[in-house]
């Protein structure tokens, strides 16, 4: 996962400045794939709006794969995102990915990267970078949504949307992730994706938020990530309702932000 998206990082300010009103259910069924929804832009809102924009963002992610330390700015439609971390072996490696440029350092020497090597890196990146700011990343330009009505979760009653990519938009466009939001307040509750999609290795995650805290507005959260794994052409984010999280997700690990530091580039100029 996850994983994504270079050409994502071109967000929209009319998405992210946008607040809806009323929030209604949909027929599942009959969803339609939109680029714009009033319940996804309303949560941008509600997560820090266009205050993402103009920030440089400094936090540690970690959870049972290790730590990484991401160095985050965003400046209008451009960007710079910085992903350091050591291995099993004790290996450091840090990539640094641009709107235009992604370079890498293992222990601490550039390395010269083939054509692979860079889809690699700008993974290592996009795998890192797009879970800890969303929902900021769903207005982006090649996001389609599907608004598939409200869901009960847990005595819950949660608006479920499902996403999916313009098609070689990134180097996981083929994967899929649905999003459940708080109806009153917008707030992003969970979410869920595929990976592996098409391929006999593959799998569903689905991450619970808790710990909300803000910083510089920014609102930031850990979640609790479940999961099955299994084949990628079998296992799709349609199966996530809660009697299937029920039965077949077991809880995985927790994936937990710190150290984080939150202030405006604008400061910087």
């Amino acid at each position: 996962m996850h994983k994504h998206h270079r050409v994502l990082y071109a967000l929209s300010l009319v998405g992210l400045m946008a607040v809806a009103a009323n929030v209604g259910a949909a027929n599942v069924g009959a969803a339609e794939k939109v680029r714009n929804l009033p319940i996804v832009n309303r949560s941008i809102e509600f997560h820090g709006g266009a205050l993402f924009l103009s920030t440089h963002t400094h936090l540690t992610i970690g959870s049972r794969s290790g730590a990484f330390d991401i160095d985050s700015t965003m400046d209008g439609g451009l960007f710079e995102h910085i992903v350091s971390g050591k291995n099993s072996e004790g290996v450091v490696r840090k990539v640094r990915q641009t709107n235009d440029s992604i370079e890498q350092w293992v222990d601490g020497e550039l390395q010269s990267l083939s054509e692979e090597g860079r889809r690699r890196a700008q993974s290592f990146v996009e795998a890192r970078v797009y879970f800890p700011f969303l929902p900021f990343r769903l207005n982006d330009a090649t996001v389609w949504k599907e608004d598939q009505g409200i869901e009960d979760w847990d005595g819950r009653k949660l608006h479920r949307v499902k996403v999916t990519f313009d098609t070689d938009s990134s180097n996981s466009a083929h994967d899929q992730y649905v999003y459940w939001f708080d109806p009153k307040t917008a707030r992003l509750e969970q979410f869920g994706y595929s990976f592996g999609t098409g391929q006999e290795r593959g799998g569903l995650r689905l991450r619970k938020l808790f710990n909300y805290r803000r910083f510089g507005g920014i609102l930031f959260a850990d979640a609790d990530n479940l999961g099955v794994n299994g084949s990628g052409a079998e296992l799709t984010v349609d199966l996530l309702t809660p009697e299937y999280a029920k039965e077949k997700i077991e809880h995985i690990s927790f994936v937990n932000l710190s150290n984080i530091k939150v202030r405006a580039t604008t400061a910087e100029k």
